[in-house]
């Protein structure tokens, strides 16, 4: 059985992204995480296929979370969600061992894809967050 955690601080967007997620995958198990602190514990505690995580909760954040997570569970997809833009985030978290990062303006459908990409093993990068990977990579030579 698929088991997805989404953490978020607000409600409203773990039920519409659990709306979004039951629709396509009818038989998933999803678990919701209101902060940092339940995020960790469940994830800790409980297998999950992957992690869909909100930047900014109370309790210590998304990115001292998904630092957590890939230090003790390095294979464990995490799919980042922010309000804030690509520039902002995206290769950041990227660096950190994130799967993917998704604005929450994107459309269902590229919340969608994102899942399928990370769930088959790959990366998720919007193509906006590409050319700042890019340009990281750049940066690094």
């Amino acid at each position: 059985m698929l088991r997805i955690l989404i953490a978020d601080d607000h409600e409203f967007i773990r039920k519409g992204l659990k709306q979004i997620l039951t629709e396509e995958y009818p038989d998933v198990y999803i678990g919701e995480a209101e902060d940092t602190g339940t995020l960790l514990s469940m994830v800790f505690s409980e297998p999950w296929n992957l992690v869909v995580s909100d930047i900014s909760m109370p309790g210590g954040g998304g990115l001292e979370a998904l630092n957590s997570i890939k230090q003790q569970l390095p294979e464990m997809p995490v799919l980042v969600l922010s309000i804030y833009p690509e520039d902002q985030f995206a290769l950041r978290v990227l660096l950190a061992g994130a799967s993917g990062y998704l604005n929450k303006d994107s459309a269902p459908e590229t919340l969608l894809k994102a899942v399928k990409d990370i769930l088959a093993g790959k990366k998720y990068i919007t193509p906006a967050a590409k050319g700042f990977t890019q340009r990281g990579d750049n940066d690094k030579k």
